[in-house]
This record gives C-alpha cells, sequence and structure tokens, in this order.
C-alpha cells in the first residue's frame, strides 16, 4: 500500500513517537510510505529519514491558509491509497485535502481525546465538532488510543461507533530492553545517588502534567531523590518551586533527553502525576522495564496501569494519597516487584509496536476492502 501520514509537526509527544515507530516498519513491510510534516524539521524528522522514510515539511505557521494548498498538492502527486492523520489540525487539513486530492481512504488518528478542549483553538474546536462527523470520503476510520477516549469520541464528537477502533499507542520493548545496564550504572550516567530511593518522571514540564504534585510529594518523603526528564513552559518554575519546598538537593532535573531509557533503567518506581493525560506512553514504557507504576486515575493512564494489579492509581491532584502510595511501594520492595512483573506481562501481552501494526494494516485492508 502507498501510504502518507500527515501530522503538525514532529517535535517531542507520544503522536510523533508513534509516528518515528510506525512509519520505518510500515516500510519493512513493504509499504510506500511518505511523512508529511506541516512545520520544519526536527530530530524525529531526521530519525525517520535515517531509516529511509521520506518526510516532506511544508515549513509553515498553523494559521497559514498555504498548508492546505500545499497538502493538496502533495497527496495528489504521491496518490496514496491511504492518508493517515495525527494531531487535530493535520486531521482537519489531512482530511479535506485527500478528498481533493482525490483520496477515498482516511484515517484519522485522535491522540489527544478529551485534551482537545485544552488545545485546541474555539474556532476550530466549532469548526471540527460541527463537520467532523459528515466529512468525505466514506472511506473514513477514526483511531482512538484509550477507552477513555473511546467513550468520548462517541458522547461528546457523535462520532459514528462503527467507524471507531482503538488501537493503544505501542511500546517497542526490544528497543526498551537494548544495551540495559544496572541501576547503578544508569545512575552514575547522571550523576545520581546510588543507595538511595529514586522515583522518575519523564515528560513535558507543563501545567498539566502534575509535577507540581509529585515535588509536593516528594517534600514529604525523607531521604527520597527525584529524577525528571524533560523541557517545556514550567522548567524554570518547578526548579523554583523545589527550591521553595527544600527539595532542590534531591531533585535531579535533567533536561531533555533524547532517550530517557537510562532513567528508567536508575528508576525503582516511576510516577506520571498527571492532571490529564490521553495516553501515557512514558509510563507504558516503565511498566515494560517491570518498574513499578503510580499514575493518576485518569485517561489512558486507567487502560496501562491495573489498579493493585499491575500499578497503582491515587485520585489526581491528591498529594496525600500520591505520597502515601509511593511509601508503599518503596517500602514493600516485593509487592513492588510483583506489580513490576505484572505490569510487563501486561505491556507485553497487549500494548506491543507490532501488534499496533498489525492493527493498523487491518484497518488500512478493511478500509480499502
Amino acid at each position: 500500500m502507498r501510504v502518507v501520514h500527515v501530522i503538525d509537526h514532529l517535535g517531542a509527544g507520544g503522536a510523533q513517537r508513534l509516528v518515528a515507530d510506525l512509519a520505518p516498519r510500515q516500510k519493512q513491510r513493504g509499504h510506500i510510505v511518505t511523512v508529511v510534516c506541516l512545520r520544519h524539521p526536527t530530530q524525529t524528522g531526521r530519525v525517520l529519514e535515517t531509516a529511509g522514510v521520506r518526510v516532506h515539511y511544508l515549513r509553515l505557521g498553523r494559521t497559514d491558509p498555504r498548508q492546505a494548498i500545499d497538502l493538496r498538492a502533495l497527496l495528489h502527486a504521491e496518490s496514496p491509497d491511504i492518508v493517515h492523520t495525527h494531531l487535530t489540525l493535520s486531521c482537519l487539513l489531512g482530511r479535506i485535502a485527500a478528498v481533493m486530492a482525490g483520496v477515498e481512504a482516511v484515517v484519522v488518528h485522535d491522540h489527544e481525546a478529551d485534551a482537545e478542549i485544552f488545545t485546541t483553538p474555539a474556532p476550530l474546536l466549532a469548526l471540527k465538532r460541527l463537520l467532523e462527523p459528515h466529512l468525505p470520503p466514506r472511506g473514513v476510520r477514526y483511531i482512538v488510543i484509550s477507552h477513555s477516549a473511546l467513550s468520548y469520541a462517541c458522547e461528546v464528537r457523535r462520532l459514528p461507533e462503527s467507524n471507531l477502533i482503538l488501537v493503544p499507542n505501542g511500546v517497542d520493548i526490544a528497543y526498551l530492553e537494548r544495551g540495559r545496564v544496572s541501576s547503578k550504572a544508569a545512575r552514575a550516567q547522571f550523576g545520581l545517588p546510588v543507595d538511595a530511593p529514586l522515583i522518575g518522571y519523564a515528560g513535558r514540564m507543563a501545567p498539566e502534567k502534575g509535577i507540581d504534585l509529585l515535588l509536593e510529594a516528594l517534600s514529604q518523603l525523607s531521604g527520597v531523590h527525584a529524577a525528571i526528564a524533560g523541557q517545556g513552559p514550567l522548567a524554570n518554575e518547578m526548579q523554583a518551586y523545589a527550591r521553595k519546598l527544600g527539595v532542590a538537593e534531591r531533585t535531579h532535573f535533567l533536561g531533555h533527553l533524547d532517550d530517557i531509557r537510562p532513567l528508567l533503567w536508575a528508576c525503582d518506581v516511576y510516577v506520571q502525576p498527571s492532571r490529564r493525560e490521553a495516553f501515557g506512553l512514558a509510563a507504558a514504557e516503565a511498566s515494560a522495564l517491570g518498574l513499578p507504576v503510580v499514575a493518576s486515575r485518569i485517561g489512558g493512564l486507567r487502560d496501562i496501569v491495573l489498579d493493585k494489579v499491575t500499578g497503582r492509581l491515587f485520585q489526581p491532584g491528591n498529594v496525600n494519597e500520591l505520597t502515601s502510595t509511593i511509601v508503599i511501594l518503596l517500602d514493600n520492595v516485593e509487592h513492588a516487584k510483583m506489580l513490576g512483573l505484572a505490569g510487563q506481562n501486561y505491556i507485553c501481552q497487549y500494548f506491543t509496536i507490532d501488534k499496533v501494526i498489525d492493527r493498523i494494516d487491518e484497518i488500512y485492508r478493511g478500509i480499502l476492502r
């Protein structure tokens, strides 16, 4: 099949990670794959190109009307069997451009679920609500990444259930394990204390990620250290907050990491304290490595972490519950190991990248039939 993926940008995020995992593997399976990015080149794009995937950059701003025109011309030239769109703007423009270019099969991949109300400008969201259920082509399927996203798509977006398919984001377990070193060696890479209990977090430094809650919990955990990887608008503010709480010496801000595996190898417990989370790929990767995971009881995290079976869930925003849950895992090593092993088996059974690609291939074939 000739497949064109269309995505807003190739910066950091779960959608970008999925495209980076998906496109090269689809190419290995014999598909002719192209990625179209509405913005400028990034490291993820270069990784795709190194893997032999063609990447086109429109290099245009979010509100530039030339996006639709240029995208339509690209799709007309590529003449794909499938246009697979990712993120809000690409899902709208890509679908319109596909129809204009005569492409009859479109996959709309929803990576945001209810987060769209926070990330999408109101006029664009209103337009999307109005048009989306009725837009051509007839050969369209919607991929959602969690059970909560499926409910949201049915109840709020009013999309036809017959066209909705649940496919979680995939975890590349072989990559996560490749070159794995001991916790002690991984900590040495970042200058982290060798013997202290260590909790980890990786993701954007943004309000919805709840890093302030993690720091507040840390202030109640004597002798425990935290390693935090990521960049974002709250990076400086969270460092100042750590100083205010008196935990700066026990909080290790690692900045952006192209490779978060050493961080995960180093930790005793992984914490995802998000206020909202469409999926939670880093939590799934931590679980795949056998780490006990503590996560908010929201969104896709409820699919990844089965409470008291493969990890522990806490009520979003409840710092005391978060703190006590971390204490349980740090104090009861056998219980933590049991949860970590169960989580590892669960991710291997349901969330591997190969299973995800198999499912997406089935969706492609189903549309074309």
